[in-house]
């Protein structure tokens, strides 16, 4: 028996939900009344800030033990700003042509139980599969038009760019979506551009062992932020109790003082993700077997020009944030 039931009212799930459910009914929630989906709505900023912070306790079990004990006055004050929280999960919805729905997402809107409430690991693969390739093709395409511009009209085409920096910089962590979307799209365009001398030569060599050392960067910086959090976890039973036998004051300063921990492997968990999609969306874009060779470098030229205006203007913008930048 819970105390109280606000936080569960709120993701509309009842005090027995399972993990993955509370997940679940957050993502789908969040997709409805994020602000970047009601522009013309003046409560959406204050819906999406209760749904988050429901999601935030009720996410972290020593916080939801503590709520469902104690209600409200038994969990930590220090909440996380939702917008950032959402972000790190799911990605921004401003950001969906550039980098799709991203798979920590997609996941949570699969249906995954098998009958009997057991995970069918096949079915969440195969799924996952037929996702991603969806998620590609999709991008692959949007990123085609958006290319076509730099061909007709080469000034409209860095005119749209740098708005387009403008406003996706004002996104939870678009800064750092920004720099890592620019560096993908200058490397592989010069990968390709970096084909023309001669063939296998030794700037395409060196292009390609480049981007493969980066992604590598990558995948390890994944890792380690999946690691952090498994030790943070493990830490905090250790600390504070796997039984909750801990007080409202020392579970408040546990969250402040490893929130930075707590965000930045958050955040960490996507580069893969991103990255490699990012690049196979540009191998779409750049290998398409149905453009002429000259189109295809028209594309490459303008790959690499919108790469840069991306990673440019990050700087401009980057002592206006607090966030801290993962990639250079």
């Amino acid at each position: 028996m819970v105390k109280e039931t606000e936080y569960y009212d709120v993701l509309g799930v009842s005090p027995t939900a399972t993990e993955a459910q509370i997940k679940k009914a957050y993502y789908i929630k969040a997709r409805q009344v994020h602000p970047d989906k009601n522009p013309n709505d003046p409560q959406a900023a204050h819906n999406f800030q209760v749904l988050g912070e429901a999601y935030q306790v009720l996410s972290d079990p020593g916080q939801r033990q503590a709520y469902d004990t104690c209600g409200k006055s038994g969990i930590s004050t220090e909440i996380i700003d939702p917008a950032a929280i959402f972000a790190m999960l799911f990605g921004s919805e401003l950001f969906e042509e550039y980098i799709g729905q991203l798979a920590m997402a997609s996941m949570a809107s699969l249906d995954i139980l098998s009958e009997g409430d057991q995970i069918d690991t096949k079915k969440i693969i195969d799924k996952m599969r037929a996702v991603q390739k969806e998620r590609e093709d999709k991008l692959a395409q949007i990123l085609k038009d958006r290319l076509n511009l730099y061909v007709t009209n080469t000034d409209e085409f860095i005119s749209n760019a740098e708005a387009e920096v403008t406003r996706l910089s004002n996104a939870a962590y678009g800064v750092e979506m920004l720099n890592t979307i620019g560096y993908i799209y200058v490397r592989q365009a010069a990968k390709e551009l970096g084909k023309k001398a001669i063939y296998l030569g030794v700037p395409f060599v060196a292009e390609w062992f480049r981007t493969k050392g980066h992604l590598i960067k990558s995948q390890v910086t994944a890792a380690t932020g999946a690691y952090a959090l498994f030790q943070l976890q493990e830490e905090m039973k250790r600390q504070l109790s796997a039984e909750g036998n801990y007080t409202e004051k020392e579970l408040e300063e546990y969250m402040k003082s490893h929130k930075k921990v707590m965000i930045d492997s958050l955040w960490k968990l996507n580069v893969a993700d991103i990255e490699s999609t990012i690049s196979r969306v540009c191998e779409l874009v750049l290998q398409d077997p149905t453009a002429k060779r000259e189109e295809l470098r028209a594309r490459a030229k303008g790959l690499k020009t919108l790469g840069k205006i991306f990673q440019v203007n990050l700087f401009s913008f980057a002592s206006l944030r607090t966030h801290r930048i993962f990639f250079s």
